[in-house]
């Protein structure tokens, strides 16, 4: 594929600013990637020592809170498709680290659940991140995290309502939902929204 001059000045993945986008929107989405990428880097080199690939780390989280969680459920959770979800869950399987079962109330419903082997590569993933968020986050202030925690809630409920989902990341920045928001009010004493 050809690349155009200006092409070759922007950082890749970065939006084109031939699309009518504002500097300030350009420069948040520069910023919002790289630190996703960085963040895919760190996930990966903690992965390599596991037969885990993120979206199965995502899968474990999940089951972390909701072990026995329905199958369409977890789709739901992760933000993928049924199928999607099949094909992770039959290779996690084969790892050893989830097993499904039939509900017993519903034989249509297949749970899933975590093996032991599933709970202590879940707890090595926590111990990572709890090794990795200060030190990512050290160059931000207190006020500058819960800050940054409310304006990412609010960009995710706006992408998650462009993408028609008004499932609970969709509202992930409204007040009564936001956790960064909860975490502002309460760091400030005020009872209400910033």
């Amino acid at each position: 594929m050809h690349r155009s001059s200006e092409d070759c000045t922007r950082p890749p993945g970065s939006p084109p600013e031939s699309a009518g986008l504002d500097e300030a929107s350009a420069a948040l989405f520069r910023a919002f990637g790289q630190a996703l990428r960085l963040h895919r880097q760190f996930m990966a080199r903690r992965l390599g020592e596991t037969d885990l690939h993120p979206g199965q780390a995502a899968c474990l989280g999940v089951l972390a809170h909701r072990d026995g969680i329905a199958q369409r459920d977890l789709a739901e959770a992760l933000h993928i498709a049924p199928p999607t979800l099949s094909r992770m869950l039959q290779s996690m399987e084969k790892n050893g680290v989830v097993e499904r079962r039939d509900d017993e109330a519903d034989q249509r419903l297949s749970r899933v659940y975590m093996t032991d082997a599933g709970r202590t590569v879940a707890r090595e993933m926590r111990a990572a991140m709890a090794d990795h968020i200060p030190v990512a986050v050290a160059a931000l202030s207190d006020d500058e995290r819960v800050e940054l925690a409310r304006l990412l809630d609010k960009l995710s409920a706006s992408i998650a309502l462009s993408l028609g989902d008004d499932g609970p990341g969709a509202r992930a920045g409204t007040e009564q939902d936001g956790r960064a928001g909860e975490a502002g009010r309460a760091r400030h004493g005020d009872g209400g929204s910033r």
